[in-house]
């Protein structure tokens, strides 16, 4: 007898759409196709809907610890429930940043019981941590992030040198490094040269930050990540430039995967005149040229996945006038399906391939498919129904975060999650949370 049975929906998956049922027992997808519904103790009706593997968000920051002024892990995973997310990866710029083994497991203990979704925790790549990075993966870390530019926290980055023998470490422990890459050197450089002409409107931040600063930061990663071995990964991919240096790695057989944000997809440089600050991100919002090349990317599979790099600020942090004060980044974890489905709807990405790049791919780089990321027999029973013709408008009044300032305010949107299951488990109906706290860290497969 199965726990529970999906009928009448159409199932999606990366390789393509098809009617049929899903059944569910004990947190696990048991069966596919044609089902009785007397094999079920429930049963749902899915008629007019779409069914979703969950989708992996790997890239967002639940500032927890010594940051929960701007979000924490229960008001963050409640909005990403919402939003259809059912695993999340965060980010290790906290305070403390998270680095040692230690600190790991103080995050761990902070959040267990708390959240809403799945979640994977990544470590901070620094200086002085060299030896901690194999502890940290048997540990459970999920992976490495490597600041290589300025952004919230301004980690610093290590010398080459000591990237070398961190990349080696990482090849050892056998998890994946991401990297946000930009030239930390050149972005100081006309940072200072900007402030000097006195500069302090939104445009100078994307002044600051020129695109063959994040080419030179991916080509010097790669080069190391090549002698070393390891996997690599690149966060937030913003430029044209670092596309193709990307493409040109894997011609070369490099295990290099990359990702763009759905703000770099939805704007371009001509928003900054209408929303200001609200939409300085890190790497920033870039003019056409980037944004069509990064979509064209995301269409042909060069990207390889879809990120929020959802990143709360108080509202006095994002309304600050002055760009050189005003916080980087924007939420974005519960609104992004339904402004990817509306772009969907509009022709420009197919539904298959949307959850290859928000489910299957993330699952992939990060050691958890196909337990995480598919609708097959055995795989965890995360999924997300979503109503394609039903439309909305996003407010922040309806938001979940703590902190609900958004650049998408008043967007109208065609397609919305109606339900959200976390291993079986009912947590999201009609945009409500109906279940309790249940996620638990995932550990990849090394």
């Amino acid at each position: 007898m199965f726990d529970l049975l999906i009928e009448n929906g159409t199932i999606v998956t990366a390789q393509g759409s098809y009617p049929g049922a899903l059944a569910i027992k004990g947190g696990l997808i048991a069966a596919l196709g044609q089902i009785e519904a007397s094999q079920a103790q429930e049963v749902l009706d899915a008629r007019g809907l779409h069914i979703l593997p969950g989708l992996i968000d790997d890239h967002v920051h639940f500032r927890e610890p010594g940051l929960a002024y701007k979000e924490d892990f229960e008001s963050g995973s409640r909005a990403a429930a919402i939003g259809g997310v059912t695993t999340i990866c965060d980010m290790p710029n906290t305070k403390p940043p998270l680095t040692t083994v230690d600190e790991f497991r103080n995050k761990l203990a902070l959040i267990r019981g708390r959240s809403f979704v799945d979640f994977g925790l990544y470590a901070a790549l620094v200086a002085d941590n060299t030896s901690q990075l194999i502890p940290l993966a048997d540990e459970g870390a999920i992976g490495y992030k490597l600041y290589m530019g300025e952004t919230t926290g301004y980690i610093r980055c290590p010398d080459d040198g000591i990237l070398f023998e961190s990349f080696k470490n990482a090849c050892q422990a056998g998890l994946r490094v991401g990297a946000h890459a930009e030239n930390d050197w050149i972005l100081q450089h006309e940072k200072t040269r900007l402030i000097n002409q006195g500069r302090t409107d939104p445009r100078a931040h994307l002044d600051s930050r020129p695109a063959f600063a994040e080419l030179e930061a991916i080509s010097r990663a790669l080069i190391l990540s090549e002698a070393a071995g390891n996997k690599f990964h690149v966060f937030h991919l913003s430029t044209r430039q670092g596309l193709e240096r990307i493409r040109e790695a894997r011609s070369n057989g490099l295990p290099v995967t990359c990702e763009v944000l759905v703000g770099h997809l939805l704007f371009n440089d001509e928003a900054y005149e209408r929303l200001g600050n609200l939409i300085k991100l890190n790497p920033p919002i870039r003019t056409r040229e980037h944004q069509e090349a990064l979509w064209e990317g995301l269409r042909r599979g060069w990207i390889d996945m879809l990120a929020t790099d959802h990143a709360p600020h108080s509202f006095e942090e994002k309304t600050e006038a002055n760009v050189w004060k005003a916080a980087g980044g924007f939420i974005g974890v519960e609104t992004a399906l339904s402004l990817m489905l509306t772009e969907v709807n509009k022709g420009k990405l197919s539904l298959e391939r949307y959850v290859q790049a928000s489910a299957e791919n993330p699952a992939r780089a990060w050691g958890l498919y196909p337990r995480k990321g598919s609708i097959q027999i055995g795989s965890d029973a995360d999924l997300v129904l979503v109503d394609l013709k039903k439309q909305a408008v996003i407010s922040a009044d309806r938001l979940h975060n703590k902190n609900r300032l958004t650049p998408y305010e008043g967007w109208k949107v065609l397609g919305v999650p109606v339900y959200t299951f976390l291993r079986g488990q009912k947590i999201v109906q009609d945009g409500e949370i109906v279940g309790q706290p249940c996620g638990e860290l995932v550990k990849p497969q090394r």
